[in-house]
C-alpha cells in the first residue's frame, strides 16, 4: 500500500506558513472526467442531505465520486501527517467562479461561529498550534490569477486577526462581495489593519491538484477577469476526532441559510473514534462505503 504522508520538510513548511504546497491527486484528464460527472449530478439531482442546499454543502454524503475523493489516501495520509491518526471529515463545499465574478476577500476562520449566530459549529478539545480545521481545496479546472485562483498570507495562522464573535450580517446579494453577500472585514479586530497584498502567495493549479491549509491561515481568491474560463473547485474540511462537531445542535445556520442536521453525520476517515462525541456514518446516503485509513 502506498504511503502519501508528508515529508518532514513539508511539515516544517506547513508549520511556518499555514499551508502545504499544491500536490497532484489525479491526472488532468481524470480530474476533468470526474468533474463532468460530479457537475452533472449537482445540477440534476437534489441534495439528500439538506433541502434546500443552494451552496451544495456536504454533497460527499450523496455523490459517490465526492465520497471517494474526500477519503482518497493521497489526501488522508497527508492530513494525518499534520493532524494525527484519528481524523473526521466534517464538511465539503462546492465552488464555481464565472467570468466577471468578484474575488473572495481576505478572511480567517477557526470555530465558524461567525456564520452560526456566534455559536461555534466546532468545539476543540485538543489544542494545536494551527487551529481546529484543515481544509483540502481541490481544483477541478485550471485555476489561475486570471480566472480567480486561491491566495494565502503565509504565516498568518499564528495569530487571529478576525473576531468570530462579532456581529456579521448579510448586506448584499451573493454576487456582490464574493463571500455569500457578507463583508468579512466587519470581523477584523482592528478595523484599520489590512493584509499586505504584496505578501500574497497565489495558488495557480492544474485540474486534479489540491492544496492543504489551516483555516486560520488568512486566505481569499482573486476576481475572475477572464473572458471564458470558469473555475471549479471543492473544499473538504477535516478535524481531529476529539473535536465536537455541531455540538448538541439539531440545525445550523451558515451564511444566512438554515440547515436541518437530521441527515448529516460526520465520517471517520482515519484511525479510531475514541471519544464518541459525534454522530457518524460509514456509508453515504446511497449506501456507498466511505474508506477509512487504518493505522
Amino acid at each position: 500500500m502506498s504511503d502519501y504522508s508528508l515529508t518532514q520538510e513539508e511539515i516544517e513548511f506547513f508549520n511556518k506558513n499555514g499551508y502545504v504546497k499544491p500536490f497532484k491527486v489525479y491526472e488532468i484528464e481524470e480530474a476533468e472526467e470526474m468533474w463532468d460527472q460530479v457537475f452533472s449530478k449537482l445540477i440534476s439531482e437534489e441534495s439528500k442531505v439538506y433541502s434546500p442546499n443552494k451552496y451544495h454543502y456536504d454533497r460527499h454524503l450523496d455523490i459517490n465520486l465526492l465520497t471517494d475523493h474526500a477519503t482518497n489516501p493521497k489526501i488522508i495520509d497527508r492530513i494525518a501527517s499534520l493532524m494525527g491518526n484519528d481524523v473526521f471529515l466534517w464538511r465539503t463545499e462546492v465552488f464555481s467562479k464565472s467570468p466577471g465574478d468578484k474575488g473572495t476577500e481576505w478572511h480567517q476562520v477557526e470555530s465558524f461561529a461567525y456564520a452560526n449566530n456566534k455559536v461555534p459549529q466546532l468545539i476543540q478539545n485538543e489544542k494545536s498550534d494551527w487551529g481546529i480545521v484543515l481544509t483540502v481545496w481541490t481544483a477541478w479546472s485550471e485555476s489561475t490569477k486570471e480566472n480567480g485562483c486561491l491566495k494565502f498570507q503565509p504565516g498568518s495562522h499564528k495569530r487571529m486577526y478576525f473576531d468570530e464573535n462579532k456581529t456579521f450580517e448579510k448586506k448584499f446579494d451573493y454576487d456582490s462581495t464574493g463571500f455569500y453577500g457578507y463583508t468579512f472585514a466587519d470581523l477584523k479586530h482592528d478595523e484599520d489593519w489590512e493584509p499586505k497584498e504584496e505578501d500574497a502567495k497565489y495558488m495557480e493549479m492544474k485540474p486534479g491538484e489540491a492544496v492543504i491549509f489551516t483555516t486560520r491561515c488568512i486566505h481569499g481568491s482573486v476576481p475572475n477577469t477572464s473572458n471564458d474560463s470558469r473555475r471549479y473547485s471543492t473544499n473538504a474540511r477535516y478535524v481531529k476526532a476529539s473535536t465536537q462537531i455541531f455540538p448538541e445542535m439539531k440545525s445550523v445556520t451558515d451564511h444566512g441559510e438554515q440547515y436541518d442536521l437530521e441527515n448529516y453525520a460526520s465520517v471517520l476517515v482515519s484511525g479510531e473514534d475514541l471519544y464518541e462525541h459525534n454522530k457518524k456514518v460509514t456509508k453515504n446516503l446511497n449506501g456507498h462505503d466511505f474508506k477509512c485509513r487504518k493505522v
